[in-house]
């Protein structure tokens, strides 16, 4: 996930292309899906980055409930 803190969409855009591209060499697979996990606020670019652009499969922004954790374990 790129930096989101007062960043221009250019960086944005910029951080995402090469994490895809590191994921691409080291795992040879794309992301499907993006995961926000400690969001405070997120601009406009950044749904529309990771959904239209992307094409991922699923969003999800926030932490993970604790009862559902607790599940996990």
């Amino acid at each position: 996930m790129h930096d989101e803190a007062t960043v221009h969409y250019i960086d944005m855009i910029d951080q995402t292309t090469l994490g895809h591209r590191f994921i691409k060499d080291q795992f040879n697979t794309t992301p499907r899906a993006g995961w926000q996990i400690d969001p405070f606020g997120h601009s406009a670019v950044q749904g529309y980055l990771l959904g239209a652009e992307l094409g991922f499969d699923s969003i999800h922004f926030a932490r993970i409930d604790y009862q559902d954790r607790a599940k996990r374990k």
